[in-house]
């Protein structure tokens, strides 16, 4: 009987508790890159809710901790958005500072932040979004579908998987694994870097691998590589 009136007390607590917070503005694209011979990048914003939101956009660092200078700005920091309004959002590169070899990874932050409501006793929430802003050289050709076919998969020992990324590309690989075993749900390769892996099991040579890559337009296609 005891436990019974605490899981009715349980019950009860979780119907007070406010709903799960929802993303009113929608995102058109999951990145963004900026290409270094034009003189802007633009993503599209939507607002899906009933209601006005105000809509913040910055962009920080690969490493948001630190205090480095980002030689980037949104055009439009704070805009006001209407029920249903599309709004491209415009990003402007001050034109020096990155290497010229090889891409750059920044975030781009967009934040909706509902105005005042009109019941005093509702609950609301500002939602921050992140997307990976990628600033392309002029003079890099390509891109990541070329890229990923450079990529270098080797084993040692067997029982760890070493992938060297030689391009001057970012390269995003997700659901990496064997015919039969997973190795990483996740994997960014920075350009000219190697990253290893420990493998569940001992892997024999020519174990076949098979990985998603998200490509330049945030849409996912799938490889398979033999491991050396």
């Amino acid at each position: 009987m005891f436990l019974l009136r605490l899981v009715i007390l349980a019950c009860g607590l979780l119907a007070l508790a406010p709903p799960p917070a929802s993303a009113a503005l929608k995102i058109e694209g999951t990145r963004l890159i900026y290409f270094g011979q034009d003189k802007g990048a633009t993503i599209n914003v939507v607002n899906q809710a009933p209601r006005e939101v105000v809509v913040q956009t910055w962009i920080t660092g690969e490493d948001e901790a630190t205090d480095r200078t980002v030689p980037f700005a949104a055009t439009e920091p704070l805009v006001q958005l209407a029920a249903g309004e599309h709004h491209p959002l415009r990003i402007l590169y001050a034109g020096e500072g990155l290497p010229s070899d090889r891409e750059s990874l920044f975030w781009l932050n967009i934040m909706e932040i509902p105005l005042k409501p009109e019941d005093p006793n509702s609950v609301q929430f500002a939602i921050r979004q992140r997307l990976k802003l990628f600033y392309r050289p002029p003079a890099l050709q390509g891109g990541s579908a070329e890229a990923v076919q450079q990529l270098v998969w080797s084993s040692g020992d067997g029982r760890t998987v070493t992938v060297r990324n030689p391009s001057a590309f970012h390269l995003s690989l997700v659901n990496l694994q064997t015919d039969n075993e997973a190795l990483s749900d996740y994997l960014l390769l920075k350009p000219y870097e190697s990253k290893t892996l420990t493998a569940p099991s001992p892997l024999p040579k020519g174990t076949t691998l098979h990985f998603t890559e998200i490509t330049d337009i945030g849409l996912q296609a799938r490889h398979r590589a033999a491991l050396n």
